[in-house]
């Protein structure tokens, strides 16, 4: 499994005096260096660094001004020819990627700020499945079928610019600063793409246990595939995925233990009428709640079945692509 850095995002905070200087300074060499320079709806942004895998935005608001370095290709950093294929980080080359990333922040800021200045505010890691050509959404199908998990809530679709519930599925953290993004690429459609996402500073803090910037990344790289697949096993139960007829089949030919397989029996059916594998847990008000899936993970079939209405008959097991 590759376990990629797929983004991430330092933010500075400035006052108005000092934003206002760095602004008219990027458009001053991007009139001088003939490069493109834009305004949004929120600020303004910066292409001079993409073909190093870097944007720069420039957040105007009144109260609150502020400059963020999105990285969005870390492979190009160091130099990779090949932005679209997942970059395995190692400690070599995240060291070189973090020492280049702090001399290209220093000469676009003229050596006034630099990658110790700036918080990490958000890093994605992604793991690419090789599903196959024609499964890609209707793992995505049923995923939806999971519903809301212990601490996720389902993403809100419509408020993303290209992403519709048939499209992709995602779940946002209540209140843990996690996101987990699954989407179909547009370049490969066998590959059905799985991303965590850490979206605020607390939770950078929580999983790398550092404050430095530069130790955060160098931690969180480290990391980053325990810290997906500990998120991938809290949202999606291992196991086949069926029709609830056949799931139930299953559960009654592979479990010899009466009370585990009442229990089962009873999950795979709130599940699919609660559609949110949290609230049929809750209902089953049962301690042991995480016995029962183990007992799913056993028999290699998910508590989270296929809907009727869904053309297959049977999906394997996510992790089995890992």
């Amino acid at each position: 499994m590759i376990c990629s850095i797929r983004f991430f995002e330092l933010t500075v905070m400035l006052g108005a005096e000092d934003f206002n200087e760095q602004l008219d300074r990027a458009y001053k060499r991007a009139e001088r260096k003939d490069y493109r320079m834009y305004t949004t709806d929120f600020g303004h942004i910066d292409e001079s660094l993409t073909k190093r895998g870097i944007g720069i935005a420039y957040y105007d608001n009144p109260k609150k001004k502020k400059i963020k370095i999105i990285v969005f290709y870390p492979s190009l950093i160091i130099d990779d020819d090949n932005p679209d294929e997942l970059w395995k980080p190692t400690s070599g080359n995240v060291s070189r990627m973090i020492d280049k990333l702090d001399r290209i922040i220093l000469k676009y800021f003229d050596s006034e700020y630099g990658l110790g200045d700036f918080d990490l505010t958000r890093m994605d890691f992604a793991v690419d499945l090789n599903v196959g050509r024609e499964r890609v959404f209707d793992y995505i199908k049923v995923m939806h079928n999971i519903g809301r998990v212990k601490c996720f809530s389902p993403m809100k679709y419509g408020r993303h610019d290209g992403e519709t519930k048939d499209r992709c599925f995602g779940l946002i953290g209540n209140s843990n600063g996690i996101e987990f993004h699954a989407h179909g690429l547009e370049y490969d459609k066998k590959i059905l793409r799985t991303e965590v996402r850490l979206t605020t500073k607390a939770a950078i803090r929580e999983y790398s246990g550092e404050n430095d910037t530069y130790e955060q990344i160098r931690v969180l790289a480290v990391k980053s595939e325990d810290i997906f697949v500990d998120t991938l096993h809290h949202i999606i139960p291992r196991g086949d995925f069926y029709k609830k007829p056949k799931a139930e089949k299953l559960i009654r030919e592979r479990v010899s233990d009466w009370k585990i397989r009442t229990r089962m029996i009873r999950m795979l059916t709130l599940v699919k009428e609660r559609k949110s594998l949290h609230l049929a847990i809750k209902e089953m008000n049962c301690r042991n709640y995480q016995e029962v899936l183990a007992a799913f993970a056993e028999i290699d079939v998910s508590p989270v079945t296929i809907s009727k209405r869904h053309d297959m008959k049977m999906l394997e097991n996510i992790y089995k692509f890992m």
